[in-house]
């Protein structure tokens, strides 16, 4: 069966194998370059796959609340007295066509057996049955901000033969990221919103985050993995329509556990996760890569010798860049947004962008000036078209409010007036 991302995918691939098929008529380097441009597109977008993150941490660490703070929906169910979570199992998190995989797993060291079914006598053994089905991405390792020094090395023991097992059967060295949950319940206890300029609070937090670390480094298989710990708060409460409590949202530092998670994912799964999180920075790096790739093909194009060639391709390449931006900042990865974004453009200016082309294509009646010039436009234009869409699809920012607009209006009829 179709899935709904490989219907998107291969529409988008058909029309780049279109365009591509369009250029047999190119002087052979010119060809090339685009060539190389395109496919690059097409691989930064073949690459995207749901990430996998396995959770793991004692009873009461907060695994499914963490899972949920990270999506910012009721993903995972939350066991307030009991042992929650049964069998270690995948989760499949599905929203706008966006998918997250994540390994839920039993509490280590629980003091029973689980709410929800499983037939695996050990949070260890349910572990490894599910971690042969397919190998995680990365690790959370979860500990309770009061419970550094509790037992901890018994959790250890069973973590450091987890990752054994994984390296083992998937020959691949996890990544390690230790959480430590539930920061606002250290002393002084009635401040529970972090940030925090209580001094008491803050340095108690940071002793939690250096005895965690020395923990998970004092074990070399463990230190050898580990990227780093970061201190969080997780909770936030959400009605039962899914929408979250605004008044209850107490989440802290959990955009820089995003981030960083980010980072250290594979390629491909990082930009899967960078969209289901928004996280922007990373979003709208990829998305300059984007731009940079379609504005340097747009510029070759633009040099051809001959006019109007050029005008269905350098439009192609610009609405793939469009869709392809939309695509990061977590739409569906359809032609429909480039109809979104050239009607927040406004009619105008879509008329006057068409003009544009058609001047600038008459400009190369003259010999070798006009086609450096031209290239030069093409290249300009869509570099301007790209920061446009970043700024709207990414920062979600109106078009009328994107520092671009008034370089992008004056642009096309600059271009116009000129013949360029």
């Amino acid at each position: 069966m179709t899935t709904t991302r490989q219907h998107e995918l291969d529409n988008y691939f058909a029309l780049i194998n279109k365009l591509l098929g369009q250029l047999s008529h190119l002087p052979p380097p010119l060809k090339a370059q685009v060539e190389r441009e395109l496919k690059e597109l097409l691989h930064i977008l073949e690459e995207v796959r749901s990430p996998r993150f396995m959770v793991v941490g004692r009873r009461g660490s907060g695994k499914s609340t963490l899972i949920n703070a990270l999506f910012n929906a009721p993903v995972a169910k939350v066991g307030a007295v009991e042992a929650q979570t049964g069998a270690a199992h995948w989760y499949t998190y599905e929203h706008g066509g966006k998918n997250i995989e994540i390994l839920d797993t039993r509490g280590i060291q629980e003091g029973g057996k689980p709410i929800e079914q499983d037939f695996a006598s050990s949070s260890q053994e349910s572990i490894l049955l599910a971690i042969r089905e397919k190998c995680p991405d990365i690790v959370l390792f979860l500990c309770k901000a009061k419970e550094v020094d509790s037992a901890i090395h018994e959790s250890l023991d069973i973590f450091e033969r987890i990752l054994r097992n994984i390296e083992n059967i998937h020959d691949y060295a996890l990544p390690i990221v230790g959480v430590l949950t539930q920061c606002d319940e250290l002393d002084p206890p009635d401040i529970r919103k972090l940030p925090t300029d209580d001094e008491e609070k803050t340095q108690n937090i940071k002793a939690a985050v250096k005895v965690f670390t020395e923990h998970l480094k004092s074990r070399k298989s463990l230190n050898d993995k580990l990227v780093k710990v970061i201190p969080t708060v997780a909770f936030v409460r959400y009605g039962k329509n899914g929408t979250m409590d605004a008044s209850r949202d107490y989440r802290w530092n959990i955009d820089r556990l995003q981030s960083l998670l980010v980072e250290e994912l594979p390629t491909g799964p990082n930009l899967a996760f960078a969209r289901i999180a928004k996280v922007r920075k990373f979003q709208k790096k990829v998305a300059t890569n984007i731009v940079n790739i379609c504005s340097v093909a747009s510029s070759t194009v633009g040099a051809l010798p001959m006019p109007g060639d050029d005008l269905p391709i350098i439009t192609t390449i610009q609405m793939l860049m469009i869709a392809a931006i939309a695509y990061v900042a977590g739409r569906e990865l359809s032609f429909q947004t480039v109809t979104e974004f050239s009607c927040a453009m406004g009619i105008n200016i879509g008329t006057a962008f068409a003009l544009r082309e058609v001047a600038r294509s008459l400009l190369k009646i003259i010999p070798g000036f006009g086609n450096v010039v031209s290239a030069s436009v093409a290249s300009t234009g869509t570099q301007a078209l790209g920061q446009a869409a970043i700024a709207y699809f990414i920062d979600e920012i109106p078009f009328k409010s994107i520092p671009e607009t008034n370089r992008i209006k004056s642009y096309f009829k600059c271009n116009f007036i000129m013949g360029f």
